[in-house]
């Protein structure tokens, strides 16, 4: 994990606690203190909400660690990462194949009696005259993998000229490869590959293409590397600018880029050294990154932005205080909803998407240590100089105003406030046609069609799998990625090398029962004899012990051995449907219900069909249960949060809708291809099962980013008010600014990620962009308004005792000694 943002983040952060440092005194013309003053417009001052609770005796605490809280959080993020860089483990490439599923036991028992498979690498040559099973090309082809062969790795290279096998040369005729046998398992062989491939001395004028697992997932993990570093390149330069925007002080931008520096350094960090201990999939330095620079940059912009508006009223301690209290209690909530979100990925059994789901929650924690105690120090120490350095905008390109004056007279008075006031008139005409339109976006969703991501068309565009599709296409039995099947008998198959009678008969009756199946092409087994010779002829010698065998046919046995081991023998059935698709399931499915053979005591399948049937019935069996803890367990942090009924009932539909209007996009553009010429990418017509799980673990908790920081300031408005109406349009006044900013920011950090060339990446990039989008203007601007309005004082209904009991948490507003909200009466709007 060598990351530009590891060694960027570090030095930023330097940067930023250097210019914290710096200012560490207020100077002498700044009081420490300022009188509790209400400005016109702005929400009365309520002290009593800022000294109690959990959330106030952190910013107490971390005002008084101001000096050395930075320092600590520094030196963790640099522990960290030379911890990981000396002892951290490999992510890995695979994860998707569900342990103890029928597929993994058919490929540990085909292991055990072949062996397990040698990592290959492909050299395709193509001859320009047409001849590739000509001597003299083949003497071009070995003189040209001649230095790979004297590689210490490398076990063996054969080439149609060694072994005479017809499936060394494709149809044409005109091209043919060398099968490269690396000494290395497929994760060390990955490593290994870009300097086979650079031994390979390319005849002149002959088209060489280099292939095989190895170098795709090495090419593979180089696309990643690099869309991660171009993601990064492009986000951080727009949130900069955004934060300019909000802020107008280079000292308050710079804050949350000096936040995301430490939390996602860490993050990976972190992540590096987990994978020593269960298996982390190489996605999750994407997810990481994704939720990582949202996450810190959007919470530490909620906290620089409710400091500077408290720092207009109140000491820098009370101003620190008070901001934890606050918004630092809406930070926590909102984290731990995201966490949960992404924790519901650990019922899964896929280890790839349990990796996910570990990460993240990684990424969210590490968010929250630096965003709760670094950040609050930051800004007990800078004080009043977090507006330094101011940058000239023009008055249109202010999120957020920064004079004072002017932010107290337009606090709760903004354009989101008319938006929210006009909608609360007519709440149902206007939010109907919204709610309509969302749900006919997500219409797509229902005919999602999901894949493992296992598919040529599912990697990004390179050389090698180019390759590996010619092979697929041109060469004798390439058109399929095989479903193999394991029939296990009752005990040994061979007797003195000969197989029985009875077992041919068996075999051949179960072969030709595969061939009646749908979609399936061939079957290809150990009654298949080799190329040019009789079929009758070959079936009557195997029948034959091997000493009464003629000498010509001396060389049947280690044909027959390919085939048979021990007590298992080996099919491979191929098929017309894609191997990861619903097509391919299904046939495997037909495989599976066929009866053994007689004399078999069992069957089993394998292959990449075998392992996408697998996942997808543990992946269908486990999303219930990842749906169920999300909705159920945030909503009841919400209830705890806010002391409602109703108010987490409406937040879980408001997520849903959201998330489900981008369901239908990513369905419509990924899968149906719409679109596709501008996001420059080939649909392969199945998006990976993994993305809408993502989706909706991140979005889910995301989208609660926004709910918890606008319901804290409505809540606030309600309990001075009592005025529902009043609270919501104020509420989203105060905080649309603040709210369209962080959304801006999450967009351009998820839409820079839809620039990648992976397309797993760019649909999950693309697809949260969009749903932020909706979720920071129809949903706050539309849906939640009118909801509340019909709502009425209902919103904020609980039992009194369930009120008292939750006030003493300390996450219920203005601690035990506030007093509650009115009593609603149920019959009133």
């Amino acid at each position: 994990m060598r990351r530009p943002l590891i060694v960027g983040g570090i030095l930023a952060a330097l940067a930023g606690l250097w210019l914290a440092l710096r200012g560490g005194r207020p100077p002498i013309d700044v009081p420490e203190s300022y009188p509790a003053v209400e400005a016109p417009g702005s929400p009365p001052v309520d002290d009593r909400i800022a000294h109690n609770g959990i959330f106030a005796a952190l910013g107490r605490a971390s005002y008084r660690g101001r000096r050395w809280l930075p320092i600590v959080g520094l030196a963790i993020v640099i522990g960290l990462n030379v911890w990981a860089a000396t002892a951290g483990g490999r992510l890995s490439q695979g994860g998707w194949q569900v342990p103890g599923s029928e597929a993994a036991e058919a490929e540990a028992l085909l292991a055990d009696r072949y062996g397990e498979q040698a990592t290959t690498m492909l050299v395709l040559f193509t001859d320009p005259d047409g001849d590739a099973a000509s001597d003299a090309f083949q003497a071009r082809v070995a003189a040209a993998v001649a230095p790979v062969a004297a590689d210490p790795i490398v076990n063996e290279v054969l080439t149609f000229a060694d072994v005479g096998d017809s499936g060394f040369v494709s149809r044409d005729g005109s091209k043919t490869f060398a099968l490269v046998r690396i000494d290395r398992d497929l994760e060390a062989a990955i490593d290994d590959a870009e300097h086979l491939a650079s031994l390979v001395a390319a005849p002149e004028g002959v088209e060489t293409v280099i292939t095989g697992i190895p170098l795709i997932q090495h090419e593979f993990n180089e696309a990643v590397e690099r869309d991660l570093v171009q993601a990064e390149l492009v986000s951080l330069p727009i949130a900069m600018l955004i934060l300019l925007a909000v802020f107008g002080t280079v000292v308050g931008a710079v804050l949350p880029i000096v936040i995301a520096g430490l939390a996602l350094p860490s993050s990976m960090a972190a992540i590096g050294l987990l994978a020593n201990v269960t298996e982390m999939s190489i996605f999750v330095t994407n997810v990481a990154t994704m939720i990582g620079l949202a996450l810190s940059i959007d919470y530490s912009l909620f906290t620089v932005s409710r400091f500077r508006e408290e720092l207009r009223h109140r000491s820098v301690a009370d101003a620190v205080e008070r901001t934890m209290a606050t918004v630092g209690k809406a930070v926590a909530i909102s984290g731990v909803a995201v966490a949960i979100g992404l924790s519901s990925l650990i019922v899964f059994e896929s280890p790839a998407l349990r990796s996910m789901g570990i990460g993240g929650v990684v990424t969210v924690l590490s968010t929250l240590v630096f965003g709760l105690t670094v950040l609050p120090a930051l800004l007990g120490m800078l004080g009043n100089r977090v507006n330094r350095l101011r940058v000239p905008l023009p008055r249109a390109m202010r999120l957020v105003e920064d004079d004072p004056a002017a932010a107290d007279a337009r606090q709760g008075h903004g354009i989101w406030a008319r938006i929210a006031g006009a909608v609360m008139r007519r709440p149902v005409l206007i939010a109907t046609p919204a709610l309509i339109v969302l749900i006919v976006a997500g219409l797509p969703f229902f005919g999602i069609q999901l894949s493992t991501g296992g598919n040529l068309d599912d990697l990004p565009p390179s050389d090698s799998v180019a390759g590996f599709r010619t092979l697929g296409d041109e060469f004798p039995g390439g058109g399929s990625d095989p479903i193999e099947v394991a029939v296990q008998a009752d005990g040994p198959i061979l007797e003195d090398g000969a197989l029985s009678a009875d077992w041919i008969a068996a075999l051949s009756a179960y072969a030709d029962d595969l061939r009646d199946i749908g979609a399936v092409t061939e079957v290809g087994s150990v009654l298949d004899p080799p190329s040019g010779m009789d079929q009758a002829a070959y079936l009557q010698l195997i029948a034959l012990p091997e000493s009464q065998r003629p000498a010509e046919a001396s060389g049947l046995a280690a044909w027959v051995d390919q085939s048979v081991a021990d007590d298992v023998t080996r099919l491979d059935v191929f098929s017309s449907a894609l191997a990861d698709s619903a097509e391919g399931r299904v046939v495997v499915d037909s495989i599976r219900d066929l009866p053994p053979p007689a004399g078999a005591s069992d069957t089993l399948t394998a292959g990449l069909s075998s392992r996408s049937r697998d996942f997808m019935a543990s992946f269908t069996g486990s999303v219930p249960f990842a749906i169920a803890i999300v909705v159920v367990v945030t909503g009841a942090v919400l209830f705890l949060t806010f002391g409602s009924v109703f108010l987490p009932i409406k937040a879980v539909l408001m997520s849903l809708l959201s998330i489900t209007a981008s369901f239908g996009a990513l369905v419509w553009i990924f899968q149906s291809g719409n679109l596709s010429g501008i996001l420059d990418f080939d649909p392969s017509g199945t998006i990976i099962a993994s993305t809408p799980i993502l989706m909706f673990a991140i979005l889910f908790g995301l989208s609660m980013d926004y709910e918890v920081f606008l319901l804290s300031r409505i809540r606030e408005r309600y309990l001075v008010t009592g005025d529902n109406t009043r609270a919501v349009a104020e509420g989203i006044g105060i905080t649309g600014g603040i709210i369209t900013g962080a959304a801006l920011i999450m967009v351009a950090v998820f839409g820079a990620f839809a620039l990648s060339s992976v397309v797993l990446i760019k649909a999950l990039g693309f697809s949260m962009a969009l749903a932020v989008l909706i979720d920071a203007t129809v949903v706050r601007g539309i849906l939640v308004p009118a909801f509340m309005r019909v709502m009425g004082s209902v919103n904020w209904w609980a039992p009194r005792w369930v009120q008292r009991g939750v006030a003493r948490l300390g996450l219920y507003e203005g601690g035990p000694e506030a007093s509650p909200p009115p009593a609603p009466v149920l019959a009133r709007s």
